[in-house]
């Protein structure tokens, strides 16, 4: 989420309840303060003339003060809170509908059409003498036995909202010990209405001053993005732009000493595998023609004690195979220090598949006669060629190669097949050894990942052959896919497209 966003939900949350909270503290003030009004109004009317004219006549003592007076007949007046509505009783006007004319106390109350106050008088059980009143709430009854001086309750009156608060007077007997005032009042016009765009305009202005005041603190962060990229694509040689006291400079000022730390080590880096690819280059030149004499020697050692049936026989042979497993290793290397320098770029020539199978067989021929391996290789007569560097290319079928001869058990067979098919070529290594287990096939690939035959031959090994393979063909776009057969042997597919 962006920072503006971010911050515009805080404010919502936080403006919300807080909104909320105003408005319901406005109300309970307001009713508060109508509930002390009428409180008062009931004893400055009572203790100005009203007991008298209740103790007179209490079963007609209803007090109207303002207000569109109740009508005889079929309307039917609303009941306390909860309760339905009772039917007036009919009969003669009340003469004492009006109730008498006493000023109150206080300063004279406005005479609104739409605010009727009624004042209803109750003995101290709560019962009045008047068949119309209304039955006393039971809260407030409670709240007044329980010693309050008044207590009031919500009334709900049709299309208007009401307040009826109980009253004790100060004298405990007689029809009028307790005084039940009820006022309802239509909801000043618009006033939900203007509320609502109140608080819309509340919010409105807070989320406007959270836009206007996050907007240089979000440009700034923005602007400080795209020096930190642009950083990073320059291997951190450039830094990023401090300006300003405050969080925002702390951050540039720290990625810029973070830069500093990452561009010393990448130099760090850089030049330990800058003198590991030169020694490795120098150590596979001066160490491959010794080796190469080695193997040579060892051949022609093999070749005398080629009937020989001893010790002799057996000890060239393991060192024929080690000679060549050495000069396979160092190869790979050399191959891998260059897939890795992190800048490989790839001598593409045409390259005669053909040529470049011949010599990878030709390569592995002795250690596989030696063994006792069948090595075979078959090519087609036309010319089949592709487009790649011949160095890695002839590395990665000779690691495939290699991988054969060293799993197939003695009187094995290997076969090197190339193919060419409409347009593209398939160049596949075969072989009848002990295959490679199901739940092994998809790590065989992996870097220094090496199956149990692999580590009981050479258990120092690094396992860099087919991981060499598959990236040296990836590389170049080609396909590799392994498959097996049958319960035995396995087959290593290439496929790629021919040159034009």
């Amino acid at each position: 989420m962006k920072l503006r966003a971010r911050l515009a939900l805080v404010v919502l949350v936080t403006a919300l309840p807080v909104i909320g909270g105003i408005v319901f503290l406005q109300q309970r003030m307001q009713w508060s303060a109508a509930e002390q009004s009428l409180a008062d109004y009931a004893l400055d009317r009572m203790q100005g003339g009203g007991r008298e004219a209740c103790e007179i006549a209490p079963e007609a003592f209803p007090l109207w003060q303002g207000g569109r007076q109740p009508e005889r007949g079929p309307e039917r007046l609303p009941g306390p809170r909860g309760a339905p509505p009772r039917p007036r009783l009919g009969g003669p006007p009340d003469p004492l509908q009006r109730g008498p004319e006493v000023p109150p106390r206080g300063p004279a109350e406005p005479i609104n059409p739409d605010v009727r106050t009624e004042l209803w008088a109750y003995a101290p059980d709560f019962t009045s003498r008047n068949r119309e009143a209304p039955t006393f709430p039971g809260e407030v009854r409670e709240a007044l036995l329980a010693g309050e001086s008044h207590a009031s309750v919500e009334w709900f009156v049709p299309e208007r909202n009401g307040i009826a608060v109980g009253v004790r007077m100060p004298w405990d007997s007689g029809p009028c010990a307790f005084i039940l005032v009820r006022r309802s009042r239509v909801s000043p016009p618009g006033a939900q209405r203007d509320l609502l765009i109140g608080t819309a305009t509340l919010l409105a202005v807070l989320l406007g001053a959270v836009m206007v005041g996050a907007g240089p603190v979000v440009a700034r962060v923005r602007r400080l993005t795209a020096q930190v990229r642009a950083s990073a694509a320059a291997r951190y040689a450039t830094p990023a732009e401090v300006s300003g006291s405050d969080e925002i400079t702390d951050l540039a000022r720290a990625f810029n000493s973070a830069a500093d730390e990452v561009r010393g080590s990448i130099e760090t880096i850089e030049n330990r595998e800058r003198t590991l690819r030169q020694f490795l280059e120098n150590t596979t030149h001066d160490v491959m023609v010794p080796l190469t004499v080695l193997q040579g020697h060892l051949t022609a050692l093999r070749r005398r004690f080629e009937n020989a049936q001893g010790e002799e026989r057996g000890v060239v042979l393991e060192a024929l195979q080690e000679a060549h497993y050495m000069a396979s290793l160092i190869h790979n290397l050399s191959a891998a220090a260059r897939l890795e320098s992190g800048k490989v770029e790839l001598e593409r020539h045409r390259v005669d598949l053909a040529a470049l199978v011949e010599r990878a067989v030709a390569r592995h021929a002795p250690i596989a006669r030696a063994r006792g391996l069948a090595l075979e290789h078959a090519v087609p007569p036309e010319p089949v060629a592709t487009s790649g560097d011949v160095t890695l290319l002839e590395q990665a079928v000779s690691n495939l190669i290699h991988n054969a001869v060293r799993y197939v058990e003695p009187g094995g067979h290997v076969a090197v097949v190339l193919e060419a098919r409409e347009g593209r070529f398939a160049l596949r290594v075969l072989d009848d050894g002990p295959g490679i287990p199901a739940e092994l096939r998809s790590r065989v690939f992996e870097r220094a990942f090496r199956a149990d035959g692999a580590r009981s031959r050479h258990p120092d090994g690094l396992g860099l052959g087919l991981s060499i393979a598959r990236d040296v063909l990836e590389r170049h776009g080609f396909e590799l896919e392994l498959r097996q057969p049958s319960e035995r042997g396995t087959e290593f597919e290439i496929r790629g497209p021919l040159a034009s």
